[in-house]
Parts: structure tokens; sequence; C-alpha cells
């Protein structure tokens, strides 16, 4: 059968790939299946084959994948961030083996049937001692932001094999892909919309700090910002006011999630502006940095450099060489 909408799935298997590197095979498999890379080292024992198979099935603007390995280590560091053409968050869960994580310097151990929710800007990396079985669920960063405000908190804490929302999220995962199999485009996105919200289930269940400002606020503040990127005028101010609450209070919202109103609405332009030269097309990077709100050139250049390791136009000059 035919999907229609159904591109960007991917099944691949590291013995079939032309390549005589099995870290190079490794790399692409993980890099087709994520859409972010990894630096790995598969680590097979003396006179062993080492194994690597993913598949990646498209939800809409959200992924299942699901990756099996032998043992070896993978990493993302400056570079692979740098490298990273889509500003995403994944939803990890372990379906046979054990995972050595690490989370900005910090260490945790995955055992089957847990969970984690990992972010594609955070240095990292994995040690896999044998074989693992995992499912991720790839979600764009300012989707999950837009249900889960704060989510950034729950980042590299492992949820409990026993949690019964954790073992509903298993389940839900295992069915997918025969789910999927059988759906057009708009049922895929469907599905992508209810992983969505499971996930969101799962992570608000932990948000249990008793100061955290009243979430539903901060959501409508988000939403706001997202649908007015491209005036000029956004501001603290603006936001307050539209949003009927005081600057204090805009502000405090805020603070509970480790960043200020500016930066926020400076990543989210920063994230447009990239989407949009990552796909090339005949808008100048000026036109583009203007349509999403920037004013001052120097500023925008100097923040896009800072973000994404590499300038606006070559960027921009990469996509279009891309292009038949």
């Amino acid at each position: 059968m035919t999907i229609e909408g159904a591109v960007a799935d991917v099944s691949c298997d590291l013995r079939d790939l032309d390549t005589a590197s099995i870290s190079e095979g490794w790399h692409e498999i993980l890099a087709r299946a994520y859409g972010v890379p990894f630096d790995v080292r598969p680590a097979p024992g003396e006179g062993e084959r080492f194994a690597a198979t993913a598949s990646r099935w498209s939800l809409g603007t959200v992924a299942l994948v699901r990756t099996a390995h032998d043992a070896g280590s993978g990493r993302r560091g400056p570079a692979e961030i740098a490298g990273s053409p889509d500003d995403v968050v994944g939803l990890l869960y372990l379906r046979a083996g054990t995972l050595a994580l690490r989370f900005d310097g910090r260490e945790t151990t995955l055992r089957p049937g847990q969970l984690v929710l990992w972010d594609g800007r955070q240095r990292g990396g994995f040690t896999a001692f044998g074989p693992v079985d995992n499912q991720t669920v790839v979600i764009p960063r300012h989707r999950l932001r837009s249900v889960v405000p704060g989510y950034e908190r729950l980042v590299g804490r492992p949820f409990a094999a026993g949690d019964p929302s954790v073992r509903l999220f298993g389940q839900f995962l295992g069915s997918l892909p025969l789910t999927a199999a059988d759906l057009d485009a708009a049922g895929r996105a469907a599905v992508g919309d209810a992983t969505v919200d499971l996930a969101r289930a799962v992570l608000t269940s932990r948000v249990t700090e008793p100061d955290r400002p009243a979430p539903a606020m901060l959501t409508a503040v988000r939403l706001h910002i997202e649908r007015h990127l491209a005036d000029p005028a956004l501001s603290p101010a603006t936001i307050a006011a539209a949003n009927a609450i005081s600057l204090r209070t805009l502000h405090r919202l805020f603070e509970a999630t480790g960043t200020s109103v500016q930066a926020t609405i400076r990543e989210a332009r920063l994230e447009r502006c990239h989407a949009e030269l990552a796909r090339g097309g005949d808008a100048s990077v000026t036109s583009i940095a203007f349509r999403w709100g920037f004013r001052n050139m120097s500023s925008f250049s100097r923040a896009f450099r800072e973000r994404y390791g590499e300038c606006a136009r070559d960027v921009q000059a990469a996509a279009r060489a891309r292009v038949p």
C-alpha cells in the first residue's frame, strides 16, 4: 500500500549500507532516524559483529523513531548541536537493555520500561553495554513548549517503569507502527496530535513544584508570542497588555522557566528564520529576518551565529546548493 504523505518514513539496517566504516554507517542510521547527528563509537566484543537498525514513522509534525543496536556509545557536543537542522526534543522509552545517559554533565541510568526526556540543544550522550531497543517520540520544541510550559525541568529525569502513565505510554508507542502503516497523511497527523496529548499528560504529572506560576497563563502568553512574532513591536509591555497581566507577573512567569521574555521572543524568531533559510528559496537573508520581526541586521547576524554556529547566509547557500 502506498501512503500519501508518508515519504518521510525511514527504515535502515547497517548491513544494507554501502560503507566500510561501522562508525560512519551507524552515524548515518541515527541521523536518518532522529534527524539530528550523533558522534558514535560502536564497541563490539572480540569476534562479534556490530548490528544496528532504525525506523522512523512520520506523524504530522511529530515522528516516532525505533532503534536497536549493540554495545556502543554516542554523544552530541557543540559540533553536533550546531549541525542539527531541526530544533527538537525527544521522549525516549526503553524497551530492552540498559543505557547510561549524560545530560549536560549529569548522569543517569535508564532501564527497561523507563522513560526519559532529552533536549536536542543540550550536550549529552549515551552508552550501551549490550543490545538495546528503544522508541522515541521526536517533537518540535515549540510544540512541546506550548503544551508543557517549563518542560526543561524534566530533561534527564527518568520516569519510573512502574508509573501507570509510563506503562500506558509504552503500550501506546508499541502499537503505533502498525497503526501508522494503514493511515494517510491526515490520519497520521491526527495520531501525532494524540501522541503529543499523551506525552503532555505524562510530563505534566511530574511538574509538581508548588510555586510554579499558573500554567494556563504561561501557555496563553507563549501562544500570543508565537502568533505575533512577525510584529517588530512585540515586547514585554505589549504582551502583558494583551494578556491583561502586569509586567511583573509576566516576568515572574518566565523566571520559573529559567529564561526571559525577550530571550523567548528572540529564540522563536531565530527558529523561524533558520527554518526558512534551510529551505533555500529566493528571499534574501535580510527580508527573512525582517519578516520575523528583526530590525537590526547586525544583532540578527550575531544572534544567529551564536545560536547555530554558522552565519545565516551559509545556511541558505547550503540549502540552495542541495536543490537540483
